[in-house]
């Protein structure tokens, strides 16, 4: 059985919030799937990220939260350490993450950028990884 253009699965840290709820339904409206997480969760990390190809992070997640989480990821699932991260920022947040591959985008943004920094996210991590599956946007050139 095979998987033909399977969606794309965005976790969204900070999900309780105002702001985590309307990004899942803008995300949800541009062909992702998204995985909920309350802003302060339970279990282990790399189990709530399970399915998920990326993290966001909202605005608004206390940055103790962010620190905890970020620095989970990989400690039961290697592969985990390597999902793209991005933190969606306010110019009040000063305190975001430092961790290595977290990709800051202002808040708020139009959805076509916020799209446009995933999609960028995403394709990096599969040129890193042995992923064919990125193959197909690769353009053809003929030199």
């Amino acid at each position: 059985m095979e998987h033909h253009s399977q969606p794309t699965t965005i976790a969204i840290l900070g999900c309780d919030t105002v702001v985590g709820r309307s990004l899942s339904v803008l995300l949800e409206g541009s062909g992702y799937e998204t995985t909920l997480l309350d802003a302060y969760p339970t279990g282990v990390v790399d189990e709530l990220l399970e399915g998920a190809h990326l993290l966001l992070l909202t605005p608004g997640v206390d940055g103790g939260v962010r620190e905890a989480f970020l620095g989970a990821m990989g400690k039961k699932t290697p592969q985990k350490a390597d999902m793209p991260v991005i933190a969606l920022s306010t110019n009040t947040e000063e305190d975001l993450p430092e961790k290595e591959g977290v990709i800051r985008v202002p808040w708020p943004c139009e959805t076509k950028i916020l799209v446009e920094r995933i999609e960028a996210a995403l394709s990096v991590q599969a040129g890193s990884a042995t992923s064919t599956a990125q193959a197909r946007t690769a353009p053809d050139v003929h030199g």
